[in-house]
């Protein structure tokens, strides 16, 4: 009889310790909804309420391999993983509609306790048919400081309203170890970015490209990073063919 107590005082607390837990987490999850940030759920990219703002709030579409049901982070994780490991003092992003990579940047950064993102963005909307390449020009309205203060980053990135030749004419002395692509996705411009930065790349750092393998067209504008990213002549490129519409490569400079 006393066994049986026990195991029925055990079942008990259990229970109980799983329904406060799943209690704490719905909570936090309405606190951060709500706008309400504490230090603790802004440390790790991974948890669920992070996520799940990166991808509503930040634009994490399915572009980024990401998936908005399960709050599943796509290729913000390799992004996040290879920051994390490398430790960069200097990162470069190019291009962003509502600041998914740049924030995943930089919260790799605040994880670190080391580096800053320098986030270039022309601002183009609708109304620059041929150049803005889905931009919604948000980050002509949009305050970035307070944007990227929902997720307790804004000190460790500088967004540059700007196009990409204005930002290396203005900073020609800084140099990167970690750059990312999605401005200008003609092959004109990728190619420029190219030029304009990779010059720019300390050794063994990484550039990487986002959509190296979309083809047609949009709006206007005809893809051509997937043209150039197959005329890079290395041995030291990584491609994610996925999905379809999309893919990321990794340039490693020797």
């Amino acid at each position: 009889m006393r066994r049986l107590l026990e195991s029925v005082k055990y079942f008990g607390l259990r229970k109980l310790y799983y329904l406060v837990k799943s209690g704490i987490a719905s909570l936090s999850e309405f606190l951060v909804n709500e706008g309400i940030s504490r230090k603790e759920w802004q440390q790790s990219l991974v948890k669920r309420q992070i996520s799940k703002t990166l991808i509503t709030d930040y634009g994490g579409d399915e572009g980024h391999n990401s998936n908005t049901t399960q709050y599943f982070l796509g290729f913000g994780l390799i992004h996040y993983a290879l920051v994390r490991n490398s430790r960069p003092k200097r990162i470069l992003c190019v291009g962003s509609r509502k600041g998914f990579i740049p924030a995943i940047l930089a919260l790799a950064c605040k994880d670190n306790g080391v580096g800053h993102v320098g986030f270039v963005d022309a601002g183009y909307g609708p109304e620059e048919p041929t150049k803005h390449w889905s931009g919604v020009r948000f980050w002509k309205h949009m305050d970035p400081a307070k944007h990227f203060g929902k997720l307790g980053v804004s000190s460790y990135i500088t967004t540059h309203v700007m196009t990409t030749k204005e930002f290396a004419r203005r900073f020609p002395d800084i140099t990167y170890q970690y750059i990312y692509i999605d401005g200008d996705h003609s092959y004109e411009g990728v190619k420029l970015d190219y030029e304009l930065f990779w010059p720019k790349l300390d050794r063994h750092g990484c550039m990487v490209f986002h959509d190296v393998v979309a083809r047609g067209r949009l709006d206007q504008g005809k893809f051509g990073i997937w043209r150039f990213w197959q005329e890079l002549s290395t041995h030291s490129k990584i491609i994610f063919p996925f999905p379809k519409e999309s893919g990321l490569g990794i340039l490693q400079k020797p």
